[in-house]
């Protein structure tokens, strides 16, 4: 059997890597081959066999039932037709509505009758500031004009796939609401809006009584809304490795089962009556799943609280039938369930967390010997849980905190025993006192995270590493865990070595190779020679708040184990070039700044303004910027942009920012130009760039665009479009393709994408070149 559940485990993890869905056809196929197998099962007579033929098994089922939900939530999606089309729909408003300074968030079931619209949709509405904004609770039914979008996301490497986590959420659509009309008819009753209107009650409840700084956290703890938590408080969590206390997890639910069955098995054994009817023991244990079922309802059964409701569950149906079965067991028919409840868990990260935490105390703690006292187990649990998930989260984030262990030391007691018990009390009972308790505990305890994760070495960050060696050094992990007499025990911890020291193939000397970042309506490039790194402008800030340093350059940077960048240039003022630059600086180590003229950074490193002329040498790559000439002045920021050719003896990029066609034919009329064998288009294609005068001059094999998919400039126009390709460039864009990577080395010039490396089928498929022609040619010009 466990060798089944594992095969279903690589099945899913297969399916959900895919560009392609199996066909209905296929999985059908896969399904007999499945019966064949368990026909044949029992005529396999050697235990190797045996296994062999189980994880077959498991792979066939899992693979057809990850591909046919897989179907059927495809099926789901909006139609490609309604793209960018505004409709009336009515509907209701379910989950937790988010609320924002300037609008709010919720999710949308429409009702049924529109074709091509998906039962679930993630609704944005932000409304004139004038407008007090209705107040919406779960189950509200609504009118709602939706402007509605296919859902997208930016993709680089190692980048967040929102698209991806919108799929997994059952999400088929994005919309915009332009108005909101709330309906005279009575909430939905349903259970599932009952439930979401309890949490909403408890949420406000909350928010009313608590600090504001302690309102996020209290809530996460409570109903398992973490939309509350600041960005300040997310860094300190993430920097101390206690992020997991502020998600509802499979401690809390024990917590709480413990609680209220051993109250109720208390309660029972004063009626000897009911004692008589049903023993005590069995009584408690009855009273401890419908617990832990109520508060799995409570926190919206994620990924930890479905995995402990399931395996709580499991053990109270062997209590109640007198049946004992062996704590792994439990956690691999827990795993079986997780999956099938929802197949796109294995994208989590908190799925991996969860089961390998659960995993790590399973094989020290269980039948253990040698391990005295609870402050001997409760440092043994701990030691083991950072060493089997810390591989996990080099390889999901890039990054791992040094000083978890003391901080878990400290946070899982005071959370666990105290702060949980009183937001759980406080949120059922009428008495605020609870509540302020629990947040003043949660104050102490925060400062004194904050204080650790402002320690220099409280993260460690490394070079994101392939997975077979995180899977090598799991393995070692495994192997060193188990108890004494084990042979070669210590050597599991060399295990390590490789994905710890493993970093990325830098370009030979002479060589280099640069990436275009999808950050949507702006520009971020990374050039790497064989010891230098240049970010050439930071992307954009977003209006609704954050911006593209943080969210995409960031994540990428610290993928590739980078601490520092020796040169980041920033080309003008316009807040799609210069918006992330801030969130650069605080978050890596700049040596040194360039900047064209009235962009100011917030640096202790001296900056410098960039000159037609100057030039420097990294490795056998020569950087020069071509404009802006001193003493020159020019009307618009635009024209004022550092324009940075890099060449070596195989071919040249050119990096143009925003400048315009004046510009353009004036650094043509002078002889500025160089040939260039890749040029990232000036003002991510404009039709005020781009002119005859830089293609020509240029000659360019390839241009790269960047630029937001369906942006109201309409960039790239599609007369640049075909300017660059009647010149024989080949055209790349990161709007369909995601960030474009390229290298310039002795045997030519290579170029390539993210889309078409790391497709998923439920990304939006690439568009053709005539509906991205037609897309164009209707959009708007506006520059």
């Amino acid at each position: 059997m466990q060798m089944a559940i594992f095969g279903v485990l690589l099945a899913l993890l297969a399916v959900q890597q895919r560009a392609t869905v199996l066909s209905l056809g296929g999985c059908a196929a896969l399904l007999a081959a499945a019966a064949m197998l368990a026909i044949g099962y029992r005529r396999v007579s050697s235990r190797r066999g045996r296994a062999f033929a189980c994880l077959a098994l498991g792979i066939a089922v899992g693979f057809a039932y990850g591909s046919a939900r897989a179907h059927w939530r495809l099926a789901d999606q909006l139609d490609p037709a309604l793209d960018g089309v505004t409709l009336s729909l009515a509907g209701q408003v379910r989950g937790l509505v988010q609320h924002r300074a300037d609008g709010v968030r919720f999710a949308f079931v429409p009702d049924a009758g529109v074709a091509g619209v998906p039962r679930r949709i993630a609704v944005s509405w932000y409304p004139d500031a004038a407008a007090p904004i209705p107040a919406l609770a779960p189950g509200q039914p609504v009118v709602l004009e939706l402007r509605l979008k296919r859902v997208r996301s930016q993709r680089n490497p190692g980048g967040f796939d929102y698209a991806g986590h919108l799929f997994a959420e059952g999400v088929g659509a994005l919309g915009y609401a332009r108005t909101v009309e709330r309906l005279a008819a009575p909430p939905a009753t349903d259970l599932a809006a009952r439930i979401d209107r309890w949490r909403d009650d408890i949420r406000r409840r909350i928010a009313v009584l608590v600090p504001p700084d302690a309102v996020g956290v209290l809530t996460a703890m409570a109903v398992g809304d973490q939309g509350g938590i600041s960005d300040t408080q997310w860094t300190i969590l993430r920097n101390t490795g206690t992020a997991h206390l502020v998600a509802i997890s499979g401690l809390h639910v024990s917590i709480v089962a413990a609680l209220l069955g051993g109250l109720w098995g208390w309660l029972w054994r004063r009626f000897p009556a009911a004692v008589l009817w049903l023993p005590a023991q069995r009584a408690s244990v009855v009273a401890a799943a419908l617990a832990a079922v109520v508060y799995g309802a409570l926190a919206g059964f994620g990924v930890p609280v479905t995995r402990s409701l399931l395996m709580l569950l499991i053990v109270c149906a062997a209590w109640m039938s007198a049946r004992r079965p062996t704590p792994g067991r439990v956690l691999m028919l827990a795993l079986l369930g997780v999956m099938l409840f929802d197949p796109w868990c294995v994208l989590a990260a908190g799925f991996w967390l969860s089961f390998g935490a659960v995993a790590a105390l399973l094989l020290v703690l269980s039948g253990r010997h040698g391990v005295r006292g609870r402050v001997g187990a409760f440092a043994v649990a701990q030691l083991s849980v950072t060493c089997l998930t810390a591989p996990v989260l080099l390889v999901l984030f890039g990054q791992m905190s040094l000083v978890s262990p003391l901080a878990n030391a400290l946070a899982i007691p005071l959370v666990s025993l105290v702060v949980v018990p009183l937001v759980l009390a406080g949120a059922v009972l009428p008495i605020d006192g609870l509540l302020l308790l629990a947040a003043l505990v949660m104050g102490v305890l925060m400062d004194m995270l904050a204080w650790a994760a402002a320690w220099p070495w409280s993260v460690w960050t490394r070079a994101t590493p392939p997975v077979a060696l995180v899977v090598l050094a799991l393995a070692g992990s495994a192997w060193a865990l188990l108890p004494r007499g084990t042979p070669w025990r210590t050597l599991g911890w060399l295990a390590w070595l490789p994905a710890l020291l493993w970093l990325p193939a830098r370009p030979a000397p002479g060589t280099f190779e640069a990436r275009v970042l999808d950050v949507g309506q702006g520009l971020a490039v990374h050039v790497r020679t064989a010891s230098r790194d240049m970010l050439y402008d930071s992307g954009p800030s977003y209006y609704r708040g954050g911006d593209a340093g943080a969210r995409h350059v960031l994540p990428y940077l610290q993928g590739l184990g980078l601490r520092q960048l020796d040169l980041m240039v920033i080309s003008h003022d316009d807040k799609d070039h210069a918006g992330g630059a801030r969130s650069v600086l605080a978050g890596i180590d700049v040596q040194a700044t360039i900047a064209g003229e009235g962009v100011r950074l917030e640096t202790p490193v001296p900056g410098r303004p960039c000159h037609a002329g100057e030039g420097w040498t990294w490795d056998g790559v020569t950087f020069r910027f071509l404009h802006p000439a001193s003493g020159e002045a020019y009307r618009k920021d635009n024209d004022r942009s550092c324009v940075l050719h890099i060449s070596t003896q195989s071919g040249a990029l050119l990096l143009p920012g925003d400048i315009e066609s004046r510009i353009e034919q004036h650094l043509a009329e002078q002889g500025r130009w160089p040939p260039s064998s890749v040029v990232v288009a000036p003002h991510h294609g404009s039709r005020s760039s781009s002119s005859d005068a830089l293609v020509d001059a240029a000659g360019a094999r390839a241009v790269v665009f960047s630029s937001a998919h369906g942006n109201a400039f309409g960039h790239p126009a599609a007369a640049v479009v075909a300017r660059w390709q009647a010149a024989g460039a080949e055209v790349w864009r990161t709007d369909t393709q995601g960030a474009v990577w390229l290298r310039i080395d002795s045997s030519g010039v290579r170029l390539g994408a993210e889309a078409a490396e790391n497709l998923r089928y439920w990304h939006p498929q690439q568009l053709s070149a005539a509906a991205a022609d037609a897309r164009l040619e209707t959009a708007s010009p506006a520059e």
